[in-house]
């Protein structure tokens, strides 16, 4: 009894194994992830194309408030990235094109022997030609005053400036609306040449009308 008892408790000492202690799996580490780098335009690069687009909608602005919207619009947009938001840049190209437009109208004023007319050059075509000379000689004299408002540090120079550009594209205005008048007899010129002469009055006078417009936004800027 006593024998049988110890091979038992041998036997059992022998097949018992301590439990399996569980080795927590080890977790490797996550990759780095590199941060991603940003569009180009996202890090300020696209900034040029905002403020060229701040600089035309400025234009524009200025020129939905003139009676020639679209053409003020189409002649001064070219100059957007130099005017950028200044009343005073913007004033300076339109005076300048104001000019332009007055003298090339001026070089296509015909003499009355060209025509076959036996006005006199005191005649009605003498009248429009020196009513346009004179007109296109106080817009360069405007577009000159109004170039130097930038400069101006005083703001009384740059009142005094402003007005004398008003001053002269309105007088300006007044002798394109005399070569007009001298233009309306039939016997003026002939049909054709009349035609052309009245419709390129026209758009000096529409120059001449934006450039004014722009001239009293300046000035109610700058007062």
């Amino acid at each position: 009894m006593f024998l049988a008892l110890v091979i038992l408790l041998a036997v059992a000492a022998g097949s018992w194994q301590p439990a399996a202690t569980s080795t927590p799996a080890t977790v490797s580490p996550a990759p780095a992830v590199s941060p991603v780098a940003a569009p180009a335009g996202e890090l300020g690069g696209g900034g040029a194309g905002a403020r060229r687009d701040q600089d035309r909608e400025f234009v524009r602005g200025c020129c939905a408030r003139t009676l020639y919207p679209r053409l003020c619009t189409a002649a001064l947009s070219p100059y957007a990235a130099a005017v950028g938001s200044s009343h005073a840049r913007l004033a300076v190209p339109s005076a300048n094109l104001t000019a332009g437009t007055i003298n090339s109208l001026g070089g296509r004023v015909p003499s009355p022997s060209t025509t076959g007319t036996t006005e006199s050059p005191a005649g009605a075509l003498g009248d429009c030609a020196e009513a346009v000379a004179s007109a296109a000689d106080l817009a360069a004299r405007a577009a000159g005053r109004l170039d130097g408002v930038e400069r101006a540090v005083a703001g009384p120079e740059v009142l005094w400036r402003v007005r004398d550009a008003q001053t002269w594209l309105s007088a300006a205005m007044t002798y394109e609306g005399t070569c007009a008048d001298a233009l309306r007899p039939a016997a003026s010129a002939p049909t054709p040449v009349r035609a052309e002469l009245r419709a390129g009055v026209r758009r000096a006078m529409q120059h001449t009308s934006i450039a004014l417009a722009l001239v009293h936004m300046l000035i109610r800027t700058s007062a």
